[in-house]
């Protein structure tokens, strides 16, 4: 089976930036959108799941130790409770791996279709309970959801002989779940619209209601048996459950606030019988998101993230008392209560640990999981800035590539900085000038700002009738161009705050994409309208049935690289759009499995692009070309997927591309010029 490093690996190197890089690429920015975090037993090692791999922390050193499974999507991890064994799940199959060898010992099948959103040891490594929902495969949009419980081999000598991993339970159910201390009880939130029994031998579809199901009962199950003893209800949104560590109570709450606990009887009847409600904790009087733990003294104790003011904070339920609150804006998401005892927590883009009882925090230089678009260079290369609609514009120090980004929140008061879904605001675009000052645009339902980077005040504001999406921001002129939801396109003078033109684009389908000339004379729209800024008129020249899409200019102001998705996919094709003519064909690569291009960019001088296709699956999928020397690139580049958008440095010699893992890669293209 496959062999990971061991968490005591000595990579000869403190740069992670440059850990288990693609070929080719000489830095990473950033470490992946967050998926799930465990703390080992004894709360020394923290791994984060991302979409890069699993990383691994020394809490009390803070230091970053390893990373296991090089660019693949680690969705859920835990540990066993001896910590011997950490389990991890990349969708199907679920690795079991020895801790201290890095030895992949067992391999449990699962049905792709069904990512795991959590993974559950029984407090005697006797059973592993797997849960997860999907709708990928689903044709009629609906979710497919179950849990399952394996039967484990007792060590791993045993692998390989008669004692195999064997399924002993699959129920309609899905996350959060428990094993009770005993190993004997599985409690499992039950999705809206099961009906009973719980236990099935295939996948139940359920009507969706949104990527997450919506779950307000608790269903317990006796794991040998099979035995359905009794189902909990009058919780709303179950968002955890857990058993009291002396094996008496069962605790549940909503994700925002209501928390009941049931007494677990004695012993258990044929027929399904009532729990008796034990306690229940009324809501906050505040909107928030919440989880619950119990300690090992059997005290419940709950993390409440604050909608008011964004901020994070530990809870005594039974003493009604807050044990910690972080002072700083936090995330809600990706926060691990392990056994009420060891806390992880994001916060300022980066990851703190908390040991119950204490009130400063340690905090581990991990970059959170945002999603960076747009990349562009400063003028010096030393500085690449990125643009996330939700969080802002970050700003990477590329001569310190490990350091979590600048955040850069103009138009955010205090109590909501870092909180998305306090505002209806949102970060659209960002671009330089010649002389290389940053300016950055937002956007709420109804308008956009422009500011500039580090500035709080705003230089101007603009109306729109609907919700903004890209802006663009002309290379020579003061006019600024933005696209709304209703497709109507705004052009406006920045230096007099007047609108200087509006029209309508007639395509079908909803394109954020608009982009100037170099000279500021063409505005262009994805999908085919071309629009004379001087004239104010659209220049009839093409209409969607053309099947055309424009994707960048090239040096000259009428000419421009496109495919034709629609009609014939097999080139890349420079095209001047006032003599509709072509002007230079590249043949698409013959190894691209998908013809369609995912990104395509210029380099300032016109004499080189990047691109690549859009496709989840071929290898080679980044290439360059020196469009003067020829039809063939003069590198190709091997990732895991296509970079969602590309830019060069001003000299041309670093080319960046950020991806849907949440990372952004850095290319030295200077071998090759």
């Amino acid at each position: 089976m496959t062999k990971y490093p061991p968490f005591q690996i000595d990579h000869g190197s403190t740069d992670s930036s440059k850990w288990t890089l693609p070929e080719g690429a000489i830095t990473r920015l950033g470490r992946g959108g967050i998926q799930d975090t465990a703390f080992s037993p004894d709360g020394k090692i923290l791994t984060i799941a991302t979409y890069l791999g699993l990383w691994w922390y020394d809490v009390q050193k803070r230091e970053l130790i390893t990373l296991w499974e090089k660019g693949d999507t680690v969705s859920s991890v835990a540990f066993s409770a001896c910590g011997e064994w950490i389990a991890t799940s990349w969708g199907a199959p679920i690795r079991i791996c020895e801790v201290t060898t890095g030895e992949c010992i067992i391999e449990i099948p699962r049905e792709e279709r069904i990512p795991s959103t959590e993974i559950v040891f029984s407090p005697n490594r006797e059973y592993l309970a797997v849960g997860g929902f999907s709708s990928h495969y689903n044709k009629e949009k609906k979710l497919y959801c179950c849990v399952e419980v394996w039967k484990l081999p007792k060590n791993q000598y045993e692998i390989g002989t008669t004692d195999l991993p064997k399924r002993v339970g699959k129920y309609v159910g899905t996350n959060p779940f428990a094993i009770s201390p005993d190993n004997r009880l599985l409690a499992f939130a039950s999705p809206d619209g099961v009906p009973e029994p719980y236990n099935n031998n295939g996948y139940p579809v359920i009507e969706e209601k949104g990527w997450v199901l919506s779950s307000d009962r608790v269903v317990v199950f006796e794991i040998a048996s099979g035995r359905h003893l009794t189902t909990l209800s009058g919780i709303e949104d179950i968002g955890s459950i857990c058993f009291s560590p002396c094996g008496k109570q069962l605790a549940a709450c909503g994700l925002k606030g209501h928390t009941q606990v049931w007494d677990i009887p004695d012993t258990y009847t044929t027929d399904q019988q009532e729990w008796k409600l034990n306690r229940t904790y009324q809501k906050p009087n505040e909107e928030g998101w919440q989880s619950i733990s119990y300690t090992p003294d059997n005290r419940l104790f709950s993390t409440f993230y604050h909608f008011k003011d964004s901020t994070f904070s530990v809870q005594d339920l039974e003493n009604s008392k807050t044990l910690y609150r972080h002072p700083n804006v936090t995330d809600f998401y990706n926060t691990d209560f392990s056994s009420g005892v060891h806390i992880a927590f994001e916060s300022e883009y980066n990851f703190h640990y908390l040991k119950s009882g204490e009130n400063r925090p340690v905090r581990l230089e991990h970059s959170s999981g945002v999603w960076p678009n747009s990349p562009l260079f400063s003028l010096d290369g030393k500085t690449l800035y990125a643009n996330t609609v939700h969080w802002g514009i970050l700003s990477y120090d590329i001569t310190k590539p490990n350091n979590p980004p600048q955040i850069y929140q103009p138009n955010l008061p205090r109590n909501v900085k870092g909180n998305p879904d306090s505002i209806n605001e949102y970060y659209r675009s960002l671009d330089m000038s010649a002389q290389g000052r940053i300016f950055v645009s937002s956007g709420g339902e109804k308008g956009v700002r422009l500011w500039e980077y580090g500035i709080d005040t705003p230089i101007a504001a603009f109306p729109t009738e609907s919700e903004a999406s890209d802006v663009i921001f002309s290379p020579s002129t003061n006019l600024l161009a933005c696209h709304d939801e209703d497709n109507k396109i705004y052009i406006w003078d920045i230096t007099t705050n007047a609108i200087y033109d509006t029209f309508t684009v007639k395509s079908p389908d909803y394109s954020e994409y608009i982009f100037f000339s170099p000279d500021g004379k063409y505005l262009i729209c994805h999908y085919g309208q071309i629009y004379d800024v001087s004239e104010r008129k659209l220049l009839d020249r093409y209409s969607d049935d053309d099947g055309i899409n424009f994707h960048a200019f090239s040096s000259e102001s009428t000419q421009i690289w496109c495919d034709w998705p629609a009609w014939e996919d097999n080139s890349i094709d420079l095209w001047d759009f006032l003599k509709d003519e072509e002007v230079l064909s590249i043949p698409k690569p013959e190894w691209w499995d998908a013809k369609h291009i995912e990104s395509l960019t210029v380099s300032s001088c016109g004499k080189y692009m990047a691109c690549s296709p859009d496709t989840w699956d071929c290898n080679d999928n980044l290439c360059v070309w020196d469009i003067t020397k020829g039809k063939e690139p003069i590198v190709k580049f091997t990732t895991q997927d296509s970079p969602k958008c590309l830019t060069f440095s001003h000299g041309n010699t670093i080319l960046a591309g950020c991806y849907y893992d949440g990372s952004i890669l850095l290319w030295d293209l200077k071998p090759y010029l």
